[in-house]
């Protein structure tokens, strides 16, 4: 399995604090038979600005330090990339880190609480731009729990959505566990990854939400999401996935249809 999104960098964000930790949180990621993990710390203004130089710095010796250990997980970078203005400039310019430093990948951050201001259009231009747009957590995001139409939206716009272990087992509540099952239900998330934070209460785990979603959805669309679709984004190509039904909430834009896959 490819756990896409873990703060497992060393002191750098509200993650792991220490290298002996990152070793730790490796090691509970492969019992878990995860096998590739991508360090995602938050690059953020005013809170966590983890910039690419510094990422790939941090990748490389923990990875080093991870094969001295004999730890069988490979760690890739990239960030959590907070939504802004200038999303876009900063990517193309290699500040902001993106997915496996591919250049193409961004693992996208809204406010949990918060609504953003024309998302449509910022993701339309990401779009235009050759970004591929991943949604971190959008089961915990306010604003989608509000209307669900609203991220039905920016799908079909060509983002791609991932959901946290935690959401899908309820850490995070019922009313998120069954947000998350009506989003793998509609086929609008398309990766889970673990988030994780730590070794205990936020741990890098993906079994335990692989098989919920087998429950839900079957085996094939479980493994779609912890094994296929992450490879697909890790290489920057979008995942192949079958067609999403037709809207019902509301009618799709001309860039929508411009945008749309299938």
């Amino acid at each position: 399995m490819i756990d896409l999104h873990t703060h497992i960098l060393p002191g750098v964000d509200d993650g792991v604090k220490t290298m002996d930790d990152a070793v730790a949180f490796a090691r509970v990621a492969a019992d878990d038979g995860v096998r590739t993990i991508v360090a995602t710390p938050h690059y953020r203004d005013g809170f966590f600005l983890n910039a690419r130089p510094e990422v790939l710095a941090g990748v490389a010796a923990l990875n080093a330090r991870l094969e001295a250990e004999g730890v069988a997980v490979s760690v890739l970078p990239g960030a959590e990339v907070h939504v802004s203005a200038d999303i876009i400039e900063r990517v193309k310019s290699g500040q902001a880190p993106t997915l496996a430093d591919n250049g193409r990948t961004v693992l996208f951050e809204l406010s949990m609480s918060q609504y953003p201001i024309d998302l449509e259009n910022l993701v339309f231009q990401m779009r235009l731009a050759g970004l591929q747009v991943l949604f971190a957590h959008p089961e915990r995001i306010r604003y989608f729990q509000d209307d669900v139409s609203r991220f039905e939206a920016v799908v079909r716009l060509g983002a791609f959505g991932q959901i946290t272990t935690g959401s899908v087992t309820g850490t995070f509540g019922d009313d998120v566990v069954a947000f998350s099952e009506e989003l793998a239900r509609k086929r609008l998330v398309h990766v889970v990854a673990s988030d994780a934070h730590n070794t205990r209460g936020r741990p890098p785990v993906l079994s335990s939400s692989k098989a919920r979603l087998g429950d839900w959805m079957g085996e094939a669309f479980a493994r779609r999401m912890t094994d296929e679709s992450p490879r697909a984004f890790v290489a920057g190509v979008d995942p192949e996935l079958p067609d999403l039904p037709e809207p019902t909430a509301r009618r799709r834009s001309l860039a929508s249809r411009l945008f749309r896959r299938g």
